[in-house]
């Protein structure tokens, strides 16, 4: 091989290297500038402990998605979730996505699973021993919880603060579902334990690998960090009551 080529191979390297660094330093750019837009209409109040517990109820799902479980401001971009909304939740615009938040504090989808978790089953028989050994807990705990309303509630909450960054919820309107949410979850259920139970058993119901979030949802309830790491807020189970 001639020296020219490999003078045009580290040439076309070195060209690659910079257009990385370049498109690195577009995104973080346009990151900030997408937070700071929606600071503009951020009330700058810092989140208060009631708050704090509100979010709680969507922290099974602000962990697996990697976000952090006490902010209400984002650290990731946005177009991910304007782009999510879109495909996963056909949200386009405010209209849409309180159309979407109203169906979940109905428990719409959770009603509907009511006639699988009340008739037994092999399948559900499978799913509740799944969901036993995966939080490392009694059978008879899993097999008591008799409804999947906190699938319902968790997202509802996490949807709500989704459309808040996408701008389709004002910042009162964000606290107003969160709040509607808790008191939903009060009237339906006992414990942040049962909770999470519930919340597996219509998550897995709806289709999902249990696997894919039980590891999580453990740690969460028993405020348990990774072997190798801490994660920030990872007791909120334990500091904010259920009701």
């Amino acid at each position: 091989m001639s020296p020219n080529v490999y003078y045009i191979i580290a040439g076309g390297a070195a060209i690659f290297v910079i257009y990385i660094i370049f498109l690195q330093k577009m995104m973080k750019k346009k990151k900030q500038q997408q937070l700071d837009e929606l600071k503009k209409n951020h009330s700058g109040s810092p989140v208060t402990e009631e708050q704090k517990r509100l979010l709680t109820f969507g922290a099974i799902l602000f962990y697996h998605r990697g976000e952090k479980i006490l902010d209400i401001l984002p650290d990731q971009r946005l177009e991910i979730y304007v782009y999510g909304l879109k495909q996963q939740w056909e949200i386009n615009n405010s209209q849409e996505a309180k159309e979407a938040l109203n169906n979940l504090l109905q428990l719409k989808r959770s009603f509907e699973f009511e006639p699988v978790l009340q008739q037994p089953s092999l399948e559900l028989s499978k799913i509740q021993k799944r969901i036993a050994k995966g939080l490392d807990i009694e059978l008879a705990d899993v097999e008591q919880v008799k409804s999947a309303y906190a699938w319902d509630i968790c997202r509802a909450v996490s949807l709500a603060k989704w459309c808040y960054w996408c701008r389709y919820l004002t910042e009162s309107e964000t606290w107003l579902i969160m709040e509607q949410a808790a008191r939903v979850a009060a009237e339906q259920g006992k414990n942040w334990s049962e909770y999470t139970i519930s919340f597996l058993l219509g998550r897995t119901i709806q289709g999902f690998d249990l696997d894919d979030v039980i590891v999580e949802s453990k740690q969460l309830m028993k405020s348990q960090h990774p072997s190798l790491r801490k994660i920030e807020n990872l007791d909120v189970f334990e500091k904010y009551s259920f009701k």
